[in-house]
């Protein structure tokens, strides 16, 4: 989530900022509640001091709690600094497609609180512009999260319900799988009864974890997890037909598939967390903000 966003001239006079309405009490305390120009004047300083090295590439400084990231626009002719203070979990290049949209939509608001070449603004006419700025921020960052608050922390809360859900899922489409072997009689084709099992019981679940999980790393887990549990249960339940299958497939006897059963479950334990951390990252991690906490 953006916390706090600054726009300041070059030479480091404030424009405008934006507190969100939910901003942890820590960052109230150590940044929020403090003068605002003061502010703007030391980020200046240090989005300046590499600026001719650097260029206005998007530049990222990790605190303990939060992430500063800053850039320059070009407003008006102007060029104009602004800085986002956020979660540490959210993604820079999101916090700038989604501040740049709204500045889009927002020209018009934005130009009363810009100096132009005169450098005077009407003060009654930019707090008016201000404040539609502040609101339609916010109500676009909240357009931004997860509807599920829990599934959008990106923490081990968040990792653990991934993972219950995961496997509520996965008992569903073991249960799909086993019905389908018995209404069907896959028994009597391992091939396609092979391909299901990759289908239902791997890639299925692996999407569906990284969905709900929402970020790379916890869908990884929860990927690797599962798919540990799903090897298990298929074991126990299709050991023999799991063998005929691939004896089928790859045409290699008994004793190469013993030994190589464990580094089978390693590779498709890996898979399974890698297709959960691919959809955690790609649909949801670049895609939305962390809830205010």
């Amino acid at each position: 989530m953006i916390y706090l966003m600054y726009l300041a001239s070059e030479e480091g006079t404030l424009i405008w900022h934006y507190v969100h309405p939910k901003i942890p009490d820590h960052i109230l305390e150590r940044v929020a509640g403090r003068d605002h120009s003061l502010m703007v004047n030391f980020l200046s300083a240090v989005s300046m001091f590499g600026y001719d090295a650097l260029g206005s590439r998007v530049q990222i400084i990790e605190f303990e709690h939060v992430k500063m990231s800053y850039r320059y626009l070009n407003i008006g002719g102007m060029r104009i600094l602004a800085v986002a203070i956020t979660d540490p979990e959210d993604n820079p290049k999101l916090v700038w497609n989604v501040f740049d949209a709204f500045l889009n939509k927002n020209k018009e608001q934005l130009e009363k609180i810009t100096p132009g070449e005169t450098g005077l603004i009407d003060q009654e006419e930019a707090e008016k512009a201000s404040l539609i700025l502040s609101r339609e921020l916010t109500k676009t960052l909240e357009g931004r999260v997860r509807k599920f608050e829990a599934l959008g922390r990106r923490d081990m809360k968040n990792m653990i319900i991934g993972l219950m859900l995961g496997i509520i899922f996965y008992a569903f489409t073991i249960t799909a799988t086993y019905l389908m072997y018995s209404a069907y009689g896959l028994h009597n084709d391992l091939t396609k009864f092979f391909e299901i099992i990759v289908l239902l019981d791997f890639i299925l679940p692996g999407v569906f974890i990284g969905w709900v999980t929402g970020y790379w790393r916890g869908a990884l887990i929860d990927g690797i997890i599962v798919a540990i549990l799903n090897i298990s249960v298929l074991t126990g339940i299709w050991w023999l037909q799991l063998v005929g299958a691939i004896q089928s497939m790859f045409n290699i006897g008994m004793e190469v598939i013993a030994i190589g059963v464990i580094i089978v479950a390693g590779v498709i334990g890996a898979a399974m967390g890698l297709i959960a951390a691919f959809v955690a990252w790609f649909f949801v991690e670049i895609r939305t903000f962390v809830p205010a906490k």
